[in-house]
């Protein structure tokens, strides 16, 4: 532990290589050992049963292989998997701070800009921001796009939340948000998440919190610190057409 590599890509520590392959989806933790010539000798991954343990290997290999180009035999890959994930991931939340709704009436276009907390550290703050027509009927899907652009922030770069849709249901007697989320992984296999929230005052912040309510449960083994820049730079607006969002 400790020491550094020579890789085709020059030198590189073993932790930052190690903290890599924690970044892989269903990694919680990871280490290596090198050999005396700096080599690697093994790589053991403690993971969760979320995939199977030949895609976690592949990740490994392709991951240092793409970054470090580091070629590595499969064989020296150990996968041990934990079946009772809950008790060994952090509890994970993020939540509404804000959200802010601005108008662009030249354009005829809504920005529109969510806030998430996380429980972590009060300063771990996560922005996401949307833009599209200026349409009262494509608010909520604007915002629902805008949470999932903070929320995929807060996550492993791995994975990506994508909006399928967001829309208000009524049942009995209440008004239901209700989120239909999928979350993608490196392969591009999907997983169906639902959420939902009662509305209470602003439609705008019931479709936050469906996407919150949707996604919540697998913030826990995704989640990764923001670096402190992020916290207030914003990276531009992602700009959507009207297909988009219809």
């Amino acid at each position: 532990m400790g020491r550094d590599m020579e890789t085709k890509k020059g030198t590189v520590g073993v932790k930052e290589l190690e903290e890599l392959l924690k970044r892989l989806p269903g990694v919680l933790s990871a280490r290596m050992v090198i050999n005396n010539w700096g080599a690697i000798e093994e790589i053991h991954v403690l993971a969760t049963t979320e995939r199977h343990p030949k895609q976690i290997v592949r990740d490994v290999e392709s991951s240092l292989a793409a970054k470090f180009g580091i070629a590595l035999d499969h064989k020296k890959i150990s996968i041990a998997q934990l079946t009772d994930t809950e008790k060994t991931l952090p509890d994970v939340r993020l939540k509404l701070e804000n959200v802010k709704v601005s108008a662009d009436t030249s354009r005829s276009r809504y920005d529109i800009e969510i806030s998430l907390l996380s429980n972590m550290d009060p300063d771990d703050r996560f922005i996401g921001r949307m833009m599209g027509p200026a349409a009262r009927s494509q608010t909520v899907r604007l915002a629902g796009m805008a949470t999932l652009d903070a929320i995929n922030q807060a996550t492993n770069s791995q994975v990506n939340f994508a909006l399928e849709d967001v829309r208000s249901v009524e049942m009995g007697s209440r008004r239901l948000m209700v989120a239909l989320v999928l979350l993608v992984n490196a392969d591009g296999e999907e997983e169906v998440l639902v959420g939902g929230a009662v509305v209470k005052g602003d439609p705008l912040d019931a479709a936050v919190k469906a996407c919150l309510d949707a996604t919540n449960r697998r913030i826990g083994m995704l989640y990764q610190r923001p670096k402190r820049e992020r916290r207030t730079d914003i990276n531009g607006k992602a700009e959507v057409s009207e297909e988009d969002i219809s």
